[in-house]
């Protein structure tokens, strides 16, 4: 009896952790995105000094109509690049590495802030239907 106490008590205390754990991602994640917000919009299909980034996920890269891509960003869509979070979380990691030619202006982000910026982008469209 004891022993089920005790092993349900720390099975309660790991999920306790894990849930502070993704709060504490997404608001990271937040601010990460500051670091893209003067770039690219999440919200509207507006460009910047980037194309925007809604309904990235499954985009052809290079494809916003309206902006100017860079050769490479160009070639890369034209070769069959997707946007999904394996392909961005390698871009992210260095843009200049993976994509050499790009335009992004951008050193990229360690692997765990790339996590927690996609967190962040989870948390914001599964909150929009509702707002």
């Amino acid at each position: 009896m004891f022993r089920a106490l005790k092993t349900s008590f720390l099975i309660l205390s790991l999920l306790a952790s894990v849930t502070a754990q993704a709060e504490a991602d997404v608001k990271n994640g937040e601010k990460i995105y500051k670091k893209c917000y003067f770039c690219h919009t999440l919200d509207q299909p507006t460009n910047r000094m980037g194309p925007h980034l809604m309904d990235l996920q499954g985009r052809k890269a290079g494809s916003v109509e309206g902006f100017r891509y860079s050769e490479a960003m160009k070639q890369a869509g034209e070769n069959g690049l997707i946007w999904n979070d394996a392909t961005l979380k390698e871009f992210l990691t260095s843009p200049k590495t993976m994509m050499p030619g790009t335009s992004m202006r951008f050193w990229g982000l360690w692997e765990s802030q790339i996590d927690d910026l996609f967190a962040y982008l989870k948390s914001r469209s599964e909150a929009a239907p509702g707002e």
